[in-house]
Formats: C-alpha cells, structure tokens, sequence
C-alpha cells in the first residue's frame, strides 16, 4: 500500500545521504599522531560517527588511550581534529547513489526538505556545496545550533517548524538509532536507511519504514 505523499521530509547527512567516513578517518588519525597514539583503520572509525563530533573524539581517544579522556584533553583533541576536518572536509566524501536524483524527486513535487545533522554547523554548509546539495534544503539545523542534539528531538521539531510543517505529516530518514529515536521522541514519520553507521544497533522497537537505498524512498509514496 502506498503511503500518502509527506508533507515534508527531514534527512540525517552522515551515511543517510554521504558516506563521510574516509575523510573523518583522515582527519581522526590527524588528530591522534598529533596526539602521539597509532592511527586507526576506517572500519573502526566507522562505528564512532553518529553522535556529534565531541562523541566521536571521545570514543577515539577512549580506543586508544583505554580510558576515558578528561575535559581538558577533549577539548585539546576536538582543536586538532576540527583543523584537520576543515582542510577535508569533501575530499573522499562521496553522495550515496541517488542521493541528488531523490532530492530533485521531492523538491519537483514541491515537498520542503531540511537537513538534520550533529555534525557541527563549520562543517555542514561547506560539504552540502561542495557536494551540490546546499539549493535543495529550506532548512538546517545542525549539531551546535540548540542546547541539545539528536536523539533529542528539538532538532527535528525545529526544522519541521522551520519548513512550517505539522510534525505528524512527515518522516525523518536517518541510518541509525539516533534518527529513529529522534523521530519517534517528536513524533513524527521515520524511515530507516540499512546502509550507514548504526554499529550494529536494531531499531525494531522503533518500526519505522525500513528500505536498503534512497531510491526506494520515492516508490513509498
């Protein structure tokens, strides 16, 4: 049964829409010779994306040393990874297939879309450019833009106020827990992506619309 056409659509970036992990590996293990430790592969950095960037210097810098790093050496490591990310920000990025074609599906059928990401807001406009997608959102919000971030679902409630939405009427399309968990807490539509960074973590419970590319988005409605 096909679902009636959303009011509005809300993506999560970060393997929803672009796998990022060669670049975030890059600049992590920029960061950790810095910091004196051995550099990591990217299937181990894969499983550390998801939660903002201070989460994801933590759980490196927790690999590494074997504990977990204090106040003072996060924020050491979170300055030398932020200079690394910014001079790779789209270097190995790369839209997941369909990426653009979706975006212009909806934006032709007139469906406001935003984009929902913890990745800090330094980081966020300069990749969506990069990688053609910045025209196709009327809204951002992004990692540090409110006091809290996803799973919490101010995020979310905020782009679907920003696209003047009811938030009901649409879905928020993410690849792990925390979009699901996002969009259950704000009550909205949630449609799970297979292929990203959700370390292994079973959104069942959640039961969202689950579908393996983004080219099955548009034949759900």
């Amino acid at each position: 049964m096909m679902l009636a056409l959303p009011q509005w659509l809300c993506f999560d970036l970060d393997g929803t829409l672009v796998d990022s992990v060669p670049d975030i590996t890059f600049s992590v293990n920029e960061m950790l010779q810095q910091l004196q430790f051995d550099v990591v592969d990217e299937t181990v950095a894969r499983t550390w994306i998801g939660n903002g960037a201070a989460k994801l210097i933590e759980r490196a810098l927790t690999h590494v040393a074997g504990e977990k790093p204090s106040n003072d050496q996060l924020e050491k490591a979170k300055v030398l990874f932020f200079i690394a990310y910014e001079k790779n920000i789209a270097v190995k990025t790369t839209l997941y297939p369909g990426c653009i074609e979706v975006l212009e599906h909806f934006s032709n059928q007139n469906i406001p879309l935003a984009c929902v990401t913890n990745k800090p807001r330094k980081f966020t406009p300069p990749l969506l450019q990069k990688l053609g997608m910045a025209d196709f959102f009327k809204a951002l919000v992004c990692g540090d833009d409110l006091p809290t971030q996803k799973p919490d679902p101010a995020m979310l409630l905020e782009a679907v106020r920003q696209l003047a939405g009811e938030p009901g009427k649409g879905y928020m399309i993410g690849d792990s827990e925390t979009d699901i968990a996002t969009a259950n807490g704000a009550g909205t539509g949630a449609i799970y992506v297979s292929y990203g960074y959700n370390r292994g973590v079973s959104v069942e419970k959640y039961q969202p619309i689950c579908v393996d590319s983004l080219q099955q988005i548009p034949n759900l409605f």
